[in-house]
Order: C-alpha cells, then structure tokens, then sequence
C-alpha cells in the first residue's frame, strides 16, 4: 500500500527542509542553498531528488562525510577553462559556483568549460542548466556517480547513472533536458521504496541480474536503449571522472554507504552564449520558431499535441507553485519531527 501524500506549499516546505539541514550541521546561507535545489526538483515533479534527499545529507553530515568548511574559489586553467576542487563539501554550493562562474566566463569569452572534482552529490542538474537558461546561454552539464547500473551485458554494477542535462533558451519558451543514462534514476527506485509501490520491471534487476518489479530488491538499474544508453554512460565518465577527477565508476565513494568518508564525484559544466556565433537575439527568435513548429507539428493518434523536452516539468511547477507539492508522509514527519 503506497503512503499518504501530504500537500505542502513550497516556502513552507523549504524552511522545513532548511531546518532540518541546519539541525544537521549546515550553514543557514548553505541550507537554504541546498533546500532551494531540492524544492526545484519537487516542483518539476522530480520527487526522487527532492526533499526526499534531506535525511540522507543529514547523516552524512552527522557521519562526517562532508566537509563543512570547503573554500570555493575557481582555479583558472586558460581564459576559457576552469577547475573547482569541492573538497569533499556539498555538491549543490559547489555546482551552483560553478555554474555561477561558467556563466561569467561565457559571457566574456563566448564559451566556458568547468570542472569541478570531489564533490557530492549536487541534486537535479536541471536547477543548474536553468541558470543558464535564464542567462540567455545554452548548457550541457554531467556528473558521474556510484556504481548501481550495470553495464550491457554484464551482471552486477560498474557505472552509476550518470546523468546529464541539456537546456537552452527560445524567446518566450526554453528545452530542458535532465535525465539519467540508466532507464531511471536510481533515486526512482529509492522513491518507490519509500512509497512502497511496485516498478516496471524493465527499470532494475536482483542480485541475479534478472529483471525486478520488486524496488526493495532492485540491486542494479540498467541502461536505457540496451547498448545505446551504455555508450551515453561511458561518455558522461570520460567528461567528468576519467577527464576531471581521475576517479570513476566501482572506485567512487557510495552515496548509501561508507558515510564518514567524503565523496569524490567529478561534474562538467559546458556553457555557450549563442552570441559568439554572430546570432546574438535573433538565437532566441530562431530556438522560438523550432519550438513552435514542434508544437504545431502533426500528432499521432491517440497524442493531443507533440510537447518539447522539459515541457511536462514545466507544466508540474505552474501547478505545484499554486496547488503545493505531494510528499510522502514518512518524508513528511521526517521533516516536521
């Protein structure tokens, strides 16, 4: 039987969520910067990494895997090209200054490219795509992560899921791509756990390497598209971990494991300004046009209208800001405990 959903209104689940992350040994600037990641990611509807994460970060912090004190300042590689050393400090300020940065650069040398090495985990990577997005820039951002997917073909885990997310600006819309290279994130798995609810069985396989619709035995997600999400997977590592951190797959700290030791997870940060190409505004009039047509363009039975990447999530912000945001009722009490 799934849980009971209470409906809380988003500034009321934000300082929630900030209390509790102070409780746990945050910074009030950090805990509200960390809340207001996972309060994005609520609204979008992305409930597995929403305020879903406060209990873990909590004992993390109170284990000792993370480190309160990082100093964030960018190292400058060339003019283009930055390197963050989070210090094994929460991902969602290190992401954040980083994206910040990118952003900078990009708009002085038209393009930006930073990494950043031993961070943890940084939450949705659509919250930071999005400040590119409201900066009038395009960006593609990546993180690897611990091992819980199995390669194709093989049994047992090696990479995580790896995630990355793609967004640029139209002149009234936006495309907002987040997703994992797994055929979910593994934090769904973990969302369904708390719901207790079954999983198409397509999402993860038991320590068998067979196919589960059981979450509490999913012990491995699997690539989407078979070999073709395997490639993506293989990609997003060589961007951050092989190329930034020098860390990667069964060698990454566990997110849910080994608790008093700090993380050391690599993110990349691409940012384009679409003016260093020439089409300064009239990009945004074009990326409109594309977006339009999409929306015009003929459906198949049974599809009312043919939407665009992040369109549905977009739509879930409009709603939850109104109507308030479904948790579940351990999450909940967690929170309000």
């Amino acid at each position: 039987m799934a849980d009971d959903m209470v409906i809380v209104k988003a500034p009321a689940l934000k300082k929630m969520a900030v209390k509790r992350l102070v409780e746990g040994g945050l910074r009030e600037p950090d805990a509200q910067t960390v809340a207001e990641v996972l309060i994005f990611a609520d609204l979008r509807g992305v409930h597995s990494h929403g305020v879903l994460r406060v209990e873990h970060y909590a004992k993390r912090i109170q284990s000792g895997g993370i480190n309160l004190d990082m100093k964030l300042k960018l190292a400058k590689l060339k003019p283009s090209v930055g390197l963050l050393d989070a210090q094994g400090g929460m991902g969602h300020l290190a992401a954040k200054y980083a994206m910040g940065e990118a952003i900078k650069i990009a708009g002085k040398q038209g393009v930006a490219l930073v990494g950043v090495k031993n961070a943890s985990h940084c939450g949705a990577l659509a919250y930071y795509a999005q400040m590119a997005i409201d900066a009038k820039m395009m960006a593609m951002v990546c993180v690897n992560t611990d091992k819980c997917m199995a390669p194709f073909g093989g049994k047992g885990s090696f990479f995580g899921t790896n995630p990355f997310a793609f967004g640029f600006p139209g002149k009234k819309d936006a495309i907002l791509l987040d997703m994992a290279t797994s055929e979910v994130a593994f934090g769904k798995v973990l969302h369904a756990r708390e719901k207790n609810i079954k999983i198409p069985d397509n999402w993860g396989v038991d320590e068998e390497g067979r196919k589960c619709s059981d979450p509490h035995k999913v012990v491995s997600v699997v690539p989407f598209g078979g070999p073709k999400g395997y490639g993506i997977a293989v990609m997003v590592e060589a961007l951050t971990g092989l190329m930034i951190g020098g860390v990667f797959g069964p060698h990454l700290t566990l997110m849910y494991g080994d608790y008093g030791k700090q993380r050391n997870l690599s993110n990349f940060f691409f940012v384009v300004d679409p003016s260093v190409f020439g089409a300064g505004p009239s990009y945004l009039a074009v990326a409109q046009k594309m977006i339009d047509e999409l929306h015009a363009h003929p459906t198949a039975p049974g599809v009312e209208k043919v939407l665009i990447p992040g369109e549905i999530e977009y739509r879930n912000m409009a709603r939850y800001k109104k109507e308030g945001i479904p948790v579940p009722q351990s999450v909940y009490q967690f929170l309000s405990a």
